[in-house]
């Protein structure tokens, strides 16, 4: 019994040191292992718990424009590592932005007189893509590249060395058919009214004869209105871009433009409408001199020029004012509107069937009115009233050409003509003062087609008591 009963403790004992043996086998040691990335990149593998002795590859990614620099908690260098766990380890990958080296070139972009080009260039990066557009002035056109082979004024070149190009423009030669001066030759075919016509640069003068009761027109006052236009459009003049004021002649023609097909014409008559028995300027009137109403549905026509206005003092004063007034808003109205870039919806009056509260040239009036610079007493009073506008605004451009030029200090009575037009802009200085938008507009679409005539010039033609010489000559 006793010698069952060792046993027994000596089998027990043997299994319960297995079983220790075991466990200890089971309770291997782990270590734990994290992996992380800076900004600019990845790691393949975020860590873990790993047994001891255990191999672990780890891989740093970096992103685009980075590049890696090395571990945090390994003395490692090569973006790929293998790591034997024997402890816990934290790794961190270190990653820093590329700095590109980055090519520059200097491009120089010029223009020559005549034109712009759209850039002046700078300093580029290599490999950029430039696209360069040369514009011709009014009067030019381009010819070509200094620097370049392309013959387009739109080139488009990749920059990979200095770049210097020039945009080359030629003045376009214009041809002189346009300033014609004719004679002043009798002509039964116009009507009643007119007997005698003259063609001058684009404008057909209609003269007055015996009619109506009154005498006719001296021919040498129908010349002294002729030369007032040459005068007005002097090609050779400062300033004068020849051929937009060639296109303004076309225009005044009627080969182009708003009225295109209705030859622009300045009318000539004796005193005043109300002179003449029947007026011709009334409907009656224009019924009874045969072919009148013929001749107002064919051209385009504007205000009279009167020979010894009912309301002149006789003097010179009184005819050059009487004389560029009128002539001026024939000019306006038929010729200056679309002869420079712009001017077609600048200068557009024509008011009864067209909104023209965002032209320039109503902005500039509605300006010079809000600054006191022009009064509207003399067309109702109203600034607002559309039915005045076309008047309003033709008057408007001549007051303004008359104080661009300084001419009403020299030749309206007393100097001046307030409160219908400001003393206060009777100069270019004033004018650009109190009416900016109005000085714009008249440099911009004005000065470049009609010149200012010499004073001394205008003096001499235009003498008290009706003295003076045209100085006209045809062809």
């Amino acid at each position: 019994m006793k010698k069952l009963i060792f046993n027994l403790f000596i089998l027990f004992t043997i299994i319960n040191c297995t079983t220790s043996e075991d466990d200890d086998v089971k309770d291997t040691t782990k270590f734990k292992l994290v992996v992380t990335a800076q900004d600019g990149g990845a790691v393949s593998s975020v860590g873990g718990s790993f047994e001891q002795g255990s191999e672990v590859s780890i891989t740093a990614i970096a992103d685009k424009g980075f590049e890696f620099t090395g571990w945090t908690g390994s003395e490692e260098t090569s973006n790929k590592v293998s790591l034997t766990i024997n402890s816990d380890l934290t790794l961190t990958a270190n990653f820093q932005l590329i700095e590109e080296v980055v090519t520059q070139f200097t491009v120089t972009i010029t223009a020559e007189t005549g034109g712009i080009v759209s850039t002046s260039g700078g300093s580029l990066n290599e490999g950029t893509i430039l696209s360069i557009t040369a514009t011709a002035d009014e009067g030019y056109q381009f010819t070509g590249w200094t620097g370049s082979d392309e013959a387009s004024n739109v080139i488009s070149t990749t920059i990979n060395s200095d770049l210097t190009l020039t945009a080359n423009f030629q003045l376009i030669e214009v041809s002189s058919t346009y300033y014609t001066s004719g004679q002043l030759l009798p002509n039964d075919n116009i009507s009643a009214w007119f007997d005698r016509s003259l063609d001058v640069y684009g404008i057909k003068l209609l003269v007055a004869g015996n009619a109506g009761g009154q005498p006719a027109v001296p021919d040498e006052w129908a010349k002294k209105v002729a030369q007032t236009f040459k005068l007005l459009m002097n090609k050779d003049a400062v300033g004068i871009n020849s051929v937009a004021q060639e296109k303004m002649i076309k225009i005044l023609l009627g080969e182009e433009g708003w009225h295109k097909g209705f030859p622009a014409g300045q009318r000539i008559g004796y005193g005043g409408g109300s002179e003449y028995s029947p007026s011709p300027l009334s409907d009656e009137g224009v019924s009874s001199y045969n072919g009148l109403q013929a001749l107002f549905d064919s051209m385009a026509l504007d205000d009279m020029v009167w020979y010894k206005n009912v309301d002149s003092q006789n003097t010179g004063n009184d005819d050059i004012v009487e004389l560029l007034e009128h002539v001026l808003h024939t000019l306006h109205r038929f010729g200056t509107r679309g002869a420079v870039q712009g001017s077609f919806n600048g200068l557009n009056i024509e008011a009864e069937d067209q909104d023209i509260t965002n032209t320039e040239i109503y902005l500039a009036m509605i300006e010079a009115h809000t600054n006191g610079v022009f009064g509207v007493e003399g067309y109702g009073g109203d600034i607002t009233n559309r039915d005045a506008w076309p008047v309003m605004l033709k008057e408007y451009q001549y007051l303004l050409t008359f104080g661009m030029w300084g001419f009403g200090t020299e030749f309206w009575e007393g100097g001046s003509l307030a409160p219908e037009w400001n003393d206060n802009a009777n100069t270019p200085e004033g004018v650009q003062e109190n009416n900016p938008l109005g000085f714009a507009l008249f440099n911009n679409y004005i000065a470049p087609v009609l010149s200012k005539p010499n004073i001394s010039t205008l003096r001499s033609m235009f003498q008290d008591n009706d003295q003076g010489e045209s100085g006209y000559q045809p062809d």
